[in-house]
């Protein structure tokens, strides 16, 4: 994601021009010493863009901090990309202008234009639709860090990590990974998979045996629209559903499950992810928290935990919407807009955008902090970190930019701000 700041790198290395963080003496009596290395600085740092920083003489420490800024820049235009996506096609559905839902990622810019736009046009639907009794729950999802990712990158930055740290190292959170023996703890199975018989995050789609809410083709149990009842149901079930269940289930779902399903697993294969401990050595181990092995550097830990954000994986958000009253085309075409766009939406706002943005904060931290060292390596070096320092800055920007206007999504179709949120009439 080229941008201006990278031009205007040269005149505070060159010049010694701006903060004095981000200027190296080191380079500037280089250049003193020898001007022809004005032309070395004003080339820029084109390795930047590349990802690539072989070139430039530095220890494991320092390169990996400008290889995680390179990244990280990459990782925050990704986002924004996927966001303005994820609100245009929420806004087709809306039948929003196609002009008013194409940007491109620039510093939050282009998701601020499109999601506000969604956000308050979703926010105007909801209102003059309050017949429909249009109600949307949406559930914070789980994120895990990939362990052997960090791991490697741990081991090539110079602070080495071992199996057994793994446990200790995941705060906030709990291993989990592959079990191809017996799973003891919890086992989550794929979102989408038929095969859930336990707790649902998001909308279950089968049987419900309690605290149900939706609708039910089956014997409802509990209350129909408010009032008791047992057997057929034509509104909204709340209580137990045995068939056809479509809605939220606070206990067990036999069924399928749109989010995560957590289904308890003594001493039992896991078929998806396994929570707790395995008779063998778990495969593709990851961390629900913040992986911080004690023993690392604040550097490693800090350029380390910013490459992992490329890999971050998160369980969909939990997000059910229901219609309780009369459903026009248009209403219907919403609702399904709903259920594809907002998970991807909600995501961010809820756990991947807040997870990124503390990676890039702590990351700008240690590169300011080291470009006196970084320069010593010469003016090209002195270059590359003024531009990582600036670029990683823009990038948390525009992260911090796209968690908030995908915070307003979310609270137009919820009511809320928090997770949970809920909105109907």
């Amino acid at each position: 994601m080229k941008q201006s700041w990278k031009v205007l790198a040269l005149p505070v290395v060159v010049l010694g021009v701006g903060s004095p963080m981000l200027a190296s003496c080191e380079a500037l009596n280089s250049v003193a010493k020898d001007p022809t290395k004005l032309a070395e600085a004003a080339e820029g740092c084109p390795e930047f863009d590349k990802g690539d920083f072989s070139g430039i003489q530095l220890d494991a420490k320092l390169r990996g901090l400008l290889d995680a800024s390179a990244k990280f820049d990459k990782v925050a235009a990704d986002m924004e990309m996927g966001l303005i996506q994820s609100c245009g096609e929420l806004g087709k559905a809306l039948k929003m202008n196609e002009a008013d839902l194409k940007a491109e990622p620039k510093d939050g810019e282009g998701a601020k234009k499109v999601c506000g736009a969604v956000a308050g046009k979703l926010d105007a639907f909801m209102k003059a639709n309050a017949s429909a009794k249009i109600s949307v729950t949406v559930t914070a999802p789980k994120c895990y860090a990939d362990i052997d990712a960090m791991t490697k990158c741990f081991e090539e930055c110079g602070s080495p990590v071992s199996p057994g740290e793994f446990k200790a190292s995941c705060q906030g959170g709990e291993v989990s990974g592959e079990c191809s023996g017996k799973c003891e703890g919890s086992c989550d199975v794929e979102p989408g998979s038929a095969s859930c018989k336990g707790s649902c995050k998001g909308s279950c789609s089968g049987k419900c045996e309690a605290s149900f809410s939706g609708k039910c083709g089956g014997n409802c149990k509990g209350k129909c629209d408010g009032k008791n009842a047992t057997g057929k149901c034509a509104g909204t079930c709340e209580g137990s559903c045995d068939a056809q269940a479509e809605g939220s289930c606070g206990g067990q779902c036999d069924g399928s499950c749109s989010a995560s399903c957590e289904v308890k697993a003594p001493k039992a294969k896991c078929e998806g992810r396994c929570s707790g401990s395995c008779d063998v050595e778990m495969k593709a181990p990851s961390c629900s928290g913040e992986f911080k092995p004690p023993k690392v550097s604040i550097e490693c830990q800090a350029s380390c935990a910013a490459k992992a954000q490329a890999s971050l994986k998160c369980d969909p958000p939990g997000v059910v919407v229901l219609v309780n009253g009369q459903a026009s085309a248009e209403v219907t075409a919403v609702v399904e807009g709903l259920k594809k766009a907002l998970p991807k939406i909600a995501e961010i706002n809820l756990t991947k955008g807040k997870a990124v943005l503390k990676a890039g904060e702590q990351l700008v931290g240690q590169v300011k902090g080291a470009t006196d060292a970084i320069g010593k390596a010469g003016v090209k070096a002195a270059t590359c970190a003024t531009v990582a320092v600036a670029g990683v800055g823009s990038a948390v920007a525009g992260i911090s930019a796209s968690v908030e206007v995908s915070a307003s999504v979310n609270v137009s179709a919820t009511g809320s701000a928090s997770a949970g949120g809920k909105a109907g009439g």
